[in-house]
């Protein structure tokens, strides 16, 4: 080969591996530039344009060392967007990566927060139950005790809710939001109550008088007048010699008697139920605080760059 083509093969092969380098150096350039978009987006109150902006970010530089917080900003937006499946759908993806990093301990704590925000309490224990053997110690702690305390209260579950308060840090700022609220569970009046037994054994012995005990004059009246009804026209039947007719009218009767005893016995649980939910519906209006946003993340000494 002469010097002059050998040369020329030199020039070849260096520009064959130095001409892709620009365009890897545009292409992360570009991929910057649509996360950071993303992200102002966010910060200004955007959310559909910024989750736009992050699922493209996602889709077209998966390998960017940008996804994790890319994921994280994009449950944050759906979220504040009001699309809560897509937001734990998120948070989910992010409990894949490795255990252990503040990407997962966050994720982990939105998704218990978002479930005790849906009022899916069950859910919400389960999950601040898990955050707490994962992350024993370290940001979001305290917060996820408290919120744990609180929601085995909306659960019914004083006696848990206040050991798991014992647990809290002394100088934790929590500790006067969980004394608040144990507080108010002390001094809030007993709460009325319908025994379902009373109100079945009344509308046993008068028709009606079970619903009047759980304070529903109409129906009381209702039932009154259709057991009385029912039970005078069987008695004429009888009396005039209608058996067959007397025998009807005493079927649908008992049907009407047994309807008062088990409508009254419900109404007592429903009571008992609508009190509660109105308990449980002022505790958390009170004592539940709103959810945790990008803006607060800064001071909880979380190891999360964005």
């Amino acid at each position: 080969m002469s010097l002059h083509a050998a040369f020329a093969v030199c020039l070849y092969l260096l520009g064959y591996l130095v001409w892709p380098l620009p365009t890897l150096a545009a292409e992360a350039a570009n991929g910057a530039s649509v996360y950071a978009f993303g992200r102002h987006l966010l910060e200004l109150g955007d959310h559909y344009r910024a989750i736009t902006e992050l699922k493209r970010f996602s889709l077209l530089f998966p390998d960017d060392p940008k996804q994790l917080a890319a994921q994280m900003l994009l449950g944050f937006a759906y979220e504040a967007s009001t699309d809560y499946d897509s937001a734990i759908g998120s948070f989910r993806r992010l409990q894949q990566t490795e255990d252990g990093n503040d990407f997962n301990r966050l994720a982990l704590f939105k998704l218990g927060e978002m479930r005790l925000q849906q009022r899916q309490y069950q859910q919400a224990t389960q999950l601040f139950q898990r955050f707490l053997r994962q992350f024993p110690d370290g940001p979001l702690v305290d917060r996820t005790t408290y919120l744990l305390g609180v929601t085995h209260i909306l659960e019914g579950q004083a006696d848990a809710a206040k050991q798991r308060f014992t647990s809290l840090a002394p100088g934790s700022p929590w500790v006067h939001r969980a004394n608040a609220i144990q507080g108010a569970l002390d001094m809030a009046e007993p709460r009325p109550s319908k025994s379902p037994r009373v109100a079945g054994i009344l509308a046993g012995i008068l028709p009606g008088a079970g619903h009047l005990y759980l304070g529903k004059p109409r129906h009381a009246i209702t039932a009154l007048l259709l057991n009385g009804l029912f039970l005078t026209g069987a008695t004429v039947a009888f009396l005039e010699g209608l058996e067959a007719a007397g025998v009807i009218l005493l079927y649908f009767e008992t049907g009407w008697y047994l309807g008062n005893i088990n409508s009254a016995r419900e109404g007592a649980h429903e009571f008992n139920r609508r009190h509660m939910q109105d308990v449980r519906d002022q505790l958390y209006k009170t004592y539940v605080p709103p959810g945790l946003t990008i803006k607060q993340l800064p001071g909880l000494g979380l190891n999360i760059q964005f």
